[in-house]
């Protein structure tokens, strides 16, 4: 029986070489990315920080319920564009809002937008700002929520119609940015309280010591937590 012969040319060879040696890099990067870059709004959803975290009320921050004399506090970092933080308005949030007096708990909300991955992130938040000059930072808060933010700013101005706001002073301090720097501040805020992504939360007792939470939690984990302090 005659040998056979099998050639293969030397360019497919290089290209086999050269596709190998490629599918191993990105294989490896893939491996390292994971454990060291959690996404800022899907890993978080699973599992909480360990520890305590330092947060204060300071001045210009927002409550949707209760106030500074609170027993509870707490402090929620959200993203008006976050899939998470939406589930968490319409979920745990809503739940706590309704079953704690504003004696027992206060929750104040601090903006953590995520401007690389949700453009109308930054100016959502500062329409809350704006809205908040005219007393309606609640309303408007809650409308983007349930309504979306998409369309921007043009978006955000209708919805101030549809509140009853100022539109003249809204819409200035909106076009402005006047409020930019507001929202920078609480994006500080976050980073130093340890949020990796959003929602994030920090329920402190009269102790003044925070537990965190983190992502779209049910309503049963809060409030094992809330009732500790109580």
């Amino acid at each position: 029986m005659a040998e056979q012969t099998i050639t293969v040319k030397k360019d497919t060879l290089w290209k086999t070489a050269t596709f190998a040696l490629l599918a191993i890099v990105l294989l490896g990067a893939i491996i390292w990315i994971l454990p060291n870059n959690p996404s800022p709004t899907g890993n978080v959803v699973n599992g909480n920080p360990t520890g305590t975290v330092s947060v204060e009320i300071v001045e210009g921050d927002n409550f949707l319920k209760g106030n500074a004399d609170s027993k509870v506090i707490i402090y929620e970092y959200s993203d008006f564009e976050c899939p998470f933080c939406q589930r968490a308005y319409l979920g745990a949030v809503t739940q706590i809002k309704e079953s704690y007096s504003d004696e027992e708990v206060a929750i104040i909300f601090r903006h953590m937008p995520l401007t690389s991955i949700h453009p109308n992130a930054q100016k959502s938040a500062e329409a809350t700002e704006c809205a908040a000059e005219q007393g309606k930072f609640v309303e408007m808060h809650d409308i983007l929520f349930e309504n979306g933010v998409a369309g921007g700013s043009e978006t955000y101005k209708a919805y101030a119609v549809q509140l009853g706001l100022n539109a003249e002073q809204f819409n200035s301090c909106l076009d402005s940015g006047e409020k930019a720097e507001k929202v920078r501040a609480d994006l500080a805020s976050a980073q130093s309280a340890g949020a990796r992504g959003t929602p994030y939360f920090v329920i402190a007792g009269e102790d003044g010591k925070g537990t965190p939470i983190s992502g779209a939690q049910p309503f049963e984990a809060f409030q094992q937590i809330i009732d500790s302090k109580l």
